[in-house]
C-alpha cells in the first residue's frame, strides 16, 4: 500500500515538473542539461554560419526558459585559410527582438571589440560603478532594453516568440574560419 502511495506520488511530482519546464519550439537544437549544472544549464544551437561573406541570418525561437541568456558565437575554428587577423576586423550584428517588436539585443561592432571567453563570443552592455561605502563600488547595468536585454545578454519569457538575427556587415572575405550561433544560459550559480 505504502509502496503504490509513494508511486503515485512520485509520478505526480515529475507530471509537475514536467508541466513547469518549457517546451522549446522554433530553430535549432534546444538542450536542458539538467538542474544540476552550475552554469549553462540551458543551450539552443542555431548552428553555423558563415564569416566569410557578408549575409544575414534570422532564427525563431518559442519556449526559451524565464532565466538570463546569452546569444553569442562559439569561439571561430578555423581550418587553413582562416586568417584570423582579417576575422578580427569583420563587423558582426545580433539582434534579438520578441513578438511585440520589442528589441532585447541590438549589438554591432568589429569581432575585435566582441568579448572572446573559452567557449563564447559575446558583447558586455554598459555599466557604471556605484559607491556602497568603505571605498568598495558595485557595477550597475546601464542602458538596459526590453527583457532585460544588456548587451548580448537578456531574460525571455517563455510564452513569447523571439527572432534572433545575426549579420555579418563587413566581411575580409575569409575562408576556412566557421562558427556557431548559440544562446546559453541558466543554472544554480
Amino acid at each position: 500500500m505504502h509502496a503504490r502511495i509513494n508511486a503515485l506520488v512520485v509520478s505526480a511530482v515529475a507530471l509537475q515538473i514536467s508541466a513547469c519546464a518549457p517546451q522549446y519550439s522554433g530553430d535549432g537544437t534546444f538542450t536542458d542539461f539538467g538542474p544540476q549544472s552550475a552554469h549553462e544549464r540551458y543551450l539552443v544551437d542555431l548552428g553555423p554560419v558563415d564569416l566569410s561573406r557578408s549575409n544575414t541570418r534570422t532564427f525563431r525561437m518559442l519556449g526559451l526558459p524565464s532565466t538570463e541568456l546569452t546569444i553569442g558565437l562559439r569561439p571561430v575554428s578555423g581550418s587553413p585559410g582562416c586568417d584570423a587577423a582579417a576575422l578580427a576586423g569583420e563587423r558582426v550584428r545580433i539582434a534579438v527582438v520578441a513578438g511585440n517588436d520589442a528589441g532585447a539585443v541590438s549589438e554591432e561592432a568589429p569581432l575585435s571589440a566582441w568579448t572572446h571567453s573559452s567557449d563564447l563570443v559575446y558583447r558586455r552592455g554598459a555599466e557604471r560603478q556605484e559607491p556602497v561605502g568603505g571605498g568598495s563600488v558595485r557595477l550597475e547595468r546601464v542602458g538596459i532594453r526590453a527583457y532585460g536585454g544588456w548587451g548580448t545578454y537578456f531574460t525571455p519569457k517563455t510564452d513569447e516568440v523571439y527572432i534572433a538575427t545575426f549579420e555579418v556587415l563587413e566581411a575580409a572575405g575569409t575562408s576556412g574560419c566557421g562558427s556557431r550561433l548559440v544562446v546559453l544560459g541558466g543554472g544554480w550559480k
